[in-house]
């Protein structure tokens, strides 16, 4: 046998070539072409072109006008039967929805994705948007003031992991180095919330605040976007705390009672320690 010869790359299966084009939706505003999803995928236009007509006839696709695809509504529906995070989004979005009606800025719900903060829900007037300021739209944490403040009450130990990272900018107001993130961490701790300024782009005011959960960990953030040169952000810190507020005692009013052995339990353990 020669030692020198080469192995070729297994051949995708049916499933992960399916896989491919749907994680093709992950990078983008979420509308994209035939020609578009097969190149994200790597795949021929025949076999995007087969696997859309696959996914358009279960109903998983819909297709604009203009010939561009995206997801539908059904991935949702699955996912909410399962998903913790579509519980929160739903226990959330009457006071996000009252947020925005108020104040008519954008509105989100964050949680921590890895090292990333991940969009639950964006409110706001404009329809058309996309990129990170989008449902399923996500940046790294230290970037904005929802990732901020996930990070901020993160558990311990995950901000030195964090950090091992490079701190990438986005603008030259974007926290790049670790005493100034460490510090703005603190602090954020301290004031139950933080305003970020210019970070993921110029002329651009995000405050945030926790939502946590029954046990006192932080189970998401709401924040709020604002056009410097129109609005004063500390203006807004009182309603976005507010509402943080009602969404995490909505939070804990929907958590599962404990079963009489899980209060026994923590009773022994209690006594013992």
């Amino acid at each position: 046998m020669d030692s020198g010869s080469t192995h070729e790359s297994p051949k995708p299966t049916a499933a992960g070539r399916l896989l491919a084009l749907l994680g093709a939706f992950s990078d983008g505003n979420g509308a994209l072409r035939l020609s578009e999803l097969s190149r994200r995928a790597d795949l021929s236009l025949t076999t995007a072109h087969r696997l859309v007509q696959e996914l358009l006839g279960w109903g998983g696709l819909e297709v604009d006008q203009d010939g561009r695809y995206r997801l539908s509504a059904k991935f949702i529906e699955l996912a909410s039967v399962s998903t913790q995070g579509l519980r929160l989004r739903e226990t959330a979005l009457p006071y996000l929805v009252d947020l925005q009606r108020r104040t008519g800025l954008t509105v989100h719900l964050a949680v921590r994705n890895g090292l990333n903060v991940m969009n639950l829900e964006a409110l706001r007037l404009h329809p058309n948007y996309g990129g990170a300021n989008r449902i399923g739209g996500s940046l790294r944490l230290h970037v904005g003031a929802t990732g901020l403040v996930l990070l901020a009450y993160a558990p311990p130990g995950f901000v030195d992991l964090y950090v091992r990272e490079p701190l990438l900018r986005f603008t030259s107001q974007t926290i790049g180095d670790v005493p100034t993130l460490l510090k703005t961490l603190e602090q954020t701790r301290a004031d139950g919330h933080v305003i970020a300024r210019n970070t993921p782009v110029g002329d651009k005011g995000m405050i945030a605040a926790p939502v946590m959960n029954a046990e006192g960990g932080i189970e998401a953030a709401v924040g709020m976007i604002c056009s410097l040169d129109r609005h004063d952000p500390d203006r807004y810190v009182g309603i976005v705390r507010a509402m943080a507020r009602r969404i995490s005692r909505a939070l804990a009013a929907r958590a599962p009672q404990p079963s009489a052995r899980t209060l026994a339990f923590r009773s022994r353990h209690a006594a013992a320690s």
